[in-house]
């Protein structure tokens, strides 16, 4: 039986490739079994929210300390340092206390949730595209002169990192700003979590 959710006609997926949703499904149900009961005053829309606005904190740190990237290779590292364990602690909160939704493979996901992420992901590659321009036109910008410093190109990179990170947050920011308040029940019994969509899924295709 065809996964209505796969991007993947199911005649073309090689084995490896089923081999590895059924491997991210498996890590996902199991995030969502070991941090269940974590966190539980955070699993509302405020909290979401809160911690969205500091993530983006966070990122605006990271690319405002790529700014001395340019002038000294030592002296952004501080900052960018703290702004990047920033970004992995809270990304690390919002992925607990949203169910992983925003990470989550397709095969684990209902039909609204799938459309949510996918919506997500997509302007969150738009906003990728967008802003590579900015490292390309500080380098076609650099490359006119003669001579350009090395802590330029070292700069210009650092920023690159800097945005790429930022974009790759989009999408979890969407989907945790706009995520409702869950289920009382699931915060007494944990997430639901769809233990045999994967399992399931196999069985039929090798039926």
């Amino acid at each position: 039986m065809n996964d209505p959710n796969s991007a993947f006609p199911e005649e073309v997926k090689p084995e490896l490739w089923r081999r590895y949703e059924d491997w991210r499904g498996r890590r996902h149900e199991e995030f969502n079994a070991k941090h269940a009961h974590r966190l539980p005053s955070w699993r509302n829309q405020r909290a979401y929210r809160r911690l969205v606005v500091a993530l983006i904190v966070a990122l605006v740190v990271i690319i405002g300390s790529s700014s001395l990237a340019f002038l000294s290779s030592g002296w952004f590292l501080l900052p960018f340092g703290i702004g990047l364990v920033s970004v992995i602690s809270i990304l690390t909160a919002l992925r607990i206390v949203t169910g992983s939704v925003a990470d989550a493979p397709v095969s684990t996901l209902d039909e609204i949730q799938l459309a949510q992420c996918n919506s997500a992901r997509s302007f969150g590659f738009f906003v990728l595209y967008a802003v590579m321009f900015i490292p390309y036109f500080v380098l076609i910008a650099i490359s006119m002169r003669d001579e350009v410093p090395g802590q330029w190109v070292y700069g210009s990179a650092i920023l690159l990192i800097s945005l790429v990170l930022s974009s790759i947050c989009v999408p979890t920011m969407l989907i945790a700003w706009w995520m409702g308040d869950p289920d009382p029940e699931d915060l007494i019994d944990g997430p639901r979590i769809p233990t045999d969509k994967t399992t399931t899924g196999r069985k039929e295709r090798e039926a």
